[in-house]
């Protein structure tokens, strides 16, 4: 049975299959450039399926994701 999370993130990413993740993940590299940010690592709080960590990665940037997920272990 899935838990209360995996449906939910099923259900996000179905609503947000078209969703820009690289062009948003551009946006925050430009932002790094115009303020002439150099981070070597990000943290990405609250990551939920890991889309834009993973286009981060991509980019160079050393990533760590972290997002709540409720577990029902048996």
């Amino acid at each position: 049975m899935a838990t209360n999370f995996e449906s939910y993130s099923y259900y996000y990413n179905l609503l947000y299959k078209d969703k820009d993740y690289l062009g948003e993940t551009l946006y925050i590299q430009d932002l790094f450039n115009r303020y002439k940010v150099k981070p070597k690592s990000i943290l990405d709080l609250g990551c939920g399926t890991g889309n834009h960590s993973i286009c981060l990665a991509q980019q160079g940037f050393y990533v760590h994701g972290v997002d709540l997920k409720q577990n029902n272990a048996s």
